[in-house]
C-alpha cells in the first residue's frame, strides 16, 4: 500500500476520529440548545442528539469493516425514522423499513465474511441502483400522496423530489452494503451532501454537524477501502 494511502487509512480507522466525530454532533446541539427541541410532545432534540452519536459509531465501525457497525445500524435506523417523521419527511415509515432490512441483511453476509475484502463494481451493483430508484419513487410518492388518496402539496413537491433522491442514494448505499463494494461510499458522499441541505430546511442542527463529519469521513473510507481492495486482489471474495 502506498504510504499516502497509508496514512489515510490510518486516519480513516483511527479511535481518535470516533471521539472527534461523536463530540462534534453532540457538542454542536448542546451549544446551539437543539437538544431540548419538542415537536408534538416528542422530544426530538434529545432524540437526534443520542441519535447521531449511535448512528457516528456504526458509520465509524462500518468504515473499520467492523459487522458491529451494522448491528448498531438497526438501533439508528429506527431512531432515524422517527425523527424524520415528525421532522416533515412523509414518506420516513415507508423508506426506514427498507433500509432496516438491508441492515440486517448486511449483519448476516458480514458474518459470513472471514477477510471482509472490498470488491469492485459489477452487474449486480448497478442493478441495485436501478432498484433503489424505483423504490425511491414509488415509496415517497405513496408517502407524500397519503398512500395515494391525493395529489402531492405544491408546499411539499420540492421536498418530495429531495427525499427520493436522498432515498435513492440511501437505498443504493445500502443494497450494495452486503457485497462491501468499495464504490459504495460515492454514493454516500452525494447522500451526505443532500442530507446537509435537507437538515438545514429541517432546522436540525445535530443532524447538520453529523453530516458535515460524514461528508469528510466517506471521502476517506473510499480512499481505503480502495487501497485495501487493491492490496487483496489475489484473494478470494468470498460471497
Amino acid at each position: 500500500m502506498k504510504q499516502w494511502q497509508s496514512t489515510i487509512k490510518s486516519i480513516s480507522e483511527s479511535l481518535w476520529g470516533d471521539v472527534v466525530g461523536v463530540g462534534l454532533v453532540i457538542g454542536a446541539s448542546l451549544a446551539m440548545g437543539y437538544h431540548t427541541t419538542v415537536i408534538n410532545g416528542w422530544p426530538i432534540g434529545w432524540m437526534s442528539t443520542i441519535g447521531v452519536a449511535v448512528s457516528m459509531m456504526a458509520t465509524r465501525f462500518v468504515t473499520r469493516r467492523n459487522n458491529t457497525g451494522n448491528m448498531i445500524g438497526l438501533v439508528a435506523t429506527v431512531n432515524s425514522a422517527m425523527v424524520d417523521y415528525y421532522l416533515g419527511n412523509k414518506g420516513a415509515l415507508l423508506t426506514y423499513p427498507i433500509t432496516f432490512i438491508t441492515n440486517a441483511v448486511s449483519t448476516y453476509y458480514w458474518s459470513q465474511k472471514k477477510d471482509r475484502v472490498p470488491r469492485p463494481v459489477d452487474a449486480i451493483y448497478y442493478g441495485n441502483i436501478l432498484l433503489a430508484l424505483v423504490l425511491a419513487l414509488g415509496l415517497n410518492y405513496v408517502g407524500y400522496t397519503d398512500f395515494l388518496s391525493s395529489a402531492i402539496q405544491p408546499e411539499d413537491l420540492k421536498m418530495y423530489w429531495v427525499t427520493t433522491a436522498i432515498t435513492t442514494l440511501t437505498f443504493s448505499g445500502s443494497f450494495n452494503n452486503p457485497r462491501m463494494y468499495a464504490d459504495s461510499w460515492l454514493f454516500w458522499e452525494v447522500y451526505n451532501g443532500l442530507k446537509l441541505y435537507q437538515n438545514s430546511l429541517f432546522g436540525n442542527v445535530a443532524y447538520v454537524a453529523k453530516y458535515i463529519f460524514y461528508f469528510v469521513n466517506a471521502a476517506l473510507a473510499w480512499i481505503t477501502w480502495h487501497a485495501v481492495r487493491k492490496d487483496n486482489e489475489h484473494k478470494p471474495h468470498g460471497l
